[in-house]
């Protein structure tokens, strides 16, 4: 199934929810920084998604990634932003300046070794 990546601030976090067998849910509603923003729910249901909403804060910027679902059930059809990850902008800048640095390293020490080759079979 298809990812989609949100862009926005958190408005609203919700308590985890507890069903039957175990299932638990958490939902959060983002909204964009538009002139007229939107506000839009997404649901987690995975332990490691709703363990990780412990992490984010009303107010911070967020990129999720989701999957758009829909069923139809007594004649009703419904549609759930089913949250697979999400970050914070904070949390994205850092990683990628840690990628960045890595990369910075590497090149440097790639560019500063010199291989010896003492197995010089050159023809002259």
């Amino acid at each position: 199934m298809e990812h989609y990546v949100f862009d926005g601030v958190v408005k609203v976090i919700f308590d985890t929810q507890e069903f039957k067998n175990n299932f638990k849910k958490r939902e959060i509603v983002v909204s964009t920084e538009d002139e007229y923003p939107q506000h839009i729910k997404f649901e987690f249901t995975d332990e490691n998604g709703i363990n990780k909403l412990d992490e984010i804060s009303e107010g911070d910027k967020v990129r999720i990634a989701f999957q758009l679902r829909g069923n139809e059930y007594q004649g009703k059809y419904y549609t759930n932003n089913k949250g697979v990850a999400i970050i914070t902008y904070a949390e994205e800048k850092k990683f990628i300046e840690t990628q960045a640095k890595e990369a910075k390293e590497a090149k440097k020490t790639a560019s500063t070794t010199i291989v010896e080759d003492d197995n010089d079979d050159l023809p002259f």
